[in-house]
């Protein structure tokens, strides 16, 4: 069973305690931690680990930096200019 809290940020704590493991993330949205939360239910009860969401979507340092993108305009702060130059430079070494 999954605990929600509430932060003072206004962000959720999502713990999972399953079968003696353990596993938390932090969401802006609690729909996001209920659905996170049900498939780290179901990763425990398939014997299978339970991973941090990043670790689960990013395959490469490419997936990170547009993570990291994304997060960024979903909080209404797009780089500026000399960031985006750094983070394109960046991607294209993948």
């Amino acid at each position: 069973m999954a605990s929600f809290t509430q932060l003072p940020s206004g962000n959720w704590r999502v713990q999972v305690r399953r079968k003696n493991r353990y596993v938390s993330e932090t969401f802006r949205r609690r729909k996001d931690g209920e659905d996170w939360a049900l498939d780290m239910e179901r990763n425990i009860d398939r014997s299978g680990s339970p991973k941090p969401r990043a670790a689960v979507q990013a395959k490469t340092f490419g997936d990170i930096i547009d993570l990291h993108i994304e997060d960024m305009h979903e909080v209404g702060r797009p780089p500026r200019r000399s960031k985006a130059a750094v983070l394109e430079a960046l991607s294209v070494v993948r």
